[in-house]
């Protein structure tokens, strides 16, 4: 096991990124992210997402369409640029092609010719070669690191989760507490988390003591009966720290190669300063309270969805402060033709409303909903055609499909299954995937 280090961070002034947007800057704003400029940042995209499909059929968990005009990735990537990195490297995997295409084109060079965002697919994409855990697809871009001297920390961020984070925020507790790694952990109470997430255990002053990887009996936080730390799968360390944590984990046959499972217990046993974050200190502005959600199943990823278009919701989209901002897409303007009922729901460029009933739904970009149609708790990726009296409840339809007139999906089990339409049995909702063809 290596020994602790600590290297002193320079302070250097950062060209804040806001600037951009011509938002006024608070000046304790400016001071807290100009020490940034030292952190390289790995976004983990190469997930299959299998507890999705049908959805990630033909694309990895990160590149599904979130929110009607966003993917999935995006509150993750934006999160980095609002802390004010500039050198952030999104990892990839499993059928990376509309990712890579995403970034490609929301995310351009920068005027001065470096690049922001680049994405690195996995070297090798046969057998032993890909990624085989999330240290491991670390482990094999540590060339990466090597080629970028100047950077002294590096902060490791999950692409498949859903949420608004300040990362120097962390950075900040990081070096205060002169840790070797730190996790960010968001309280939740133990029956939520019972058997889905990895749960941080820790002392009462913060420092991790031991990692359970899904336990069913959860180790409640000190001092706060009936909740655990869950991992959000971010982290931040050393250079220095990870690629000696990285290659001794490489060498080690009988690891996962897994950060929860295998390298983070390596180091809290070994003696490093492994501490949490708490989640719940961040602060993020035009945001109420700190926002998280695992979006890896199709019940969580349908709710988290209709959510925004609710009265009130959680993740602000609105914010001129720390905006998601939507990819350019050149459609035209979206239309009303007779009159249709629409209630807390997103719509998007060149969708087209005949004289339709729509109710918390999201609408991807040129969606019609047709004379009569009834659309309730769903989401339409683009381009969907939704038929004449046709009505539609808790379902997600994919792209490009044409539901027939008078067609009733989502109020009948049996009419459904007879149909072919997927129905998630944990949560019932309805999945309309790529290529689907109604019969006649």
């Amino acid at each position: 096991m290596i020994k602790k280090t600590h290297g002193k961070t320079p302070c250097v002034f950062f060209n804040n990124y806001i600037t951009h947007y011509r938002v006024p800057i608070k000046e304790g704003e400016m001071i807290r992210r100009k020490r940034m400029d030292d952190v390289i940042a790995f976004v983990l995209a190469g997930g299959a997402g299998e507890r999705l499909m049908p959805l990630t059929a033909g694309r990895a968990k990160p590149a599904v369409p979130f929110g009607g005009k966003w993917f999935i990735i995006d509150p993750a990537l934006y999160s980095l640029y609002h802390s004010g990195l500039n050198t952030i490297k999104v990892l990839t995997q499993s059928s990376s092609q509309p990712l890579i295409q995403h970034v490609a084109r929301c995310w351009p060079r920068r005027p001065n010719g470096d690049d922001y965002i680049e994405v690195v697919p996995a070297q090798q994409q046969t057998g032993k070669d890909w990624y085989t855990g999330t240290a491991n697809a670390v482990f094999q871009n540590l060339d990466i690191l090597a080629q970028n001297p100047d950077f002294e920390l590096i902060a490791i961020s999950a692409g498949d989760h859903i949420f608004k984070f300040d990362m120097s925020q962390m950075r900040e507790f990081h070096d205060h507490k002169k840790a070797d790694f730190t996790i960010c952990g968001v309280e939740l109470p133990v029956h939520e988390v019972a058997g889905r997430f990895g749960v941080i255990v820790v002392d009462e002053n913060s420092r991790v003591i031991d990692f359970q990887e899904k336990p069913m009996s959860p180790a409640e936080i000190p001092g706060k009966p009936g909740l655990c730390y869950a991992s959000m799968g971010n982290y931040i360390t050393h250079v220095k720290i990870i690629r000696e944590v990285l290659t001794e984990d490489a060498n080690n046959p009988a690891s996962l190669h897994d950060f929860g499972k295998d390298v983070i217990p390596m180091m809290v046993h070994g003696g490093l300063g492994v501490y949490v974050y708490n989640f719940a200190e961040n602060k993020v502005p035009d945001q109420k309270k700190p926002y998280w959600v695992d979006v890896g199943a199709i019940g969580p990823y349908h709710q988290a969805n209709i959510d925004l278009a609710g009265k009130d919701p959680e993740l602000n989209l609105y914010s001129q402060e720390w905006p998601i901002m939507t990819p350019p897409d050149k459609e035209p303007p979206g239309k009303h033709a007779r009159k249709s009922s629409v209630e807390y729901s997103l719509l998007s460029g060149g969708d087209i409303l005949d004289g339709a009933s729509v109710s918390h739904s999201v609408f991807g970009r040129r969606v019609t909903a047709s004379f009569g149609s009834k659309i309730e708790q769903c989401i339409l990726f683009d381009r969907v055609i939704v038929g004449e009296g046709a009505e539609v409840f808790r379902t997600i339809v994919c792209e490009d499909i044409s539901i027939p007139p008078h067609a009733k999906i989502g109020l009948s089990d049996k009419d459904d299954r007879k149909m072919g339409i997927f129905i998630d049995r944990d949560s019932g909702i309805r999945v309309i995937p790529r290529g689907f063809i109604f019969s006649r």
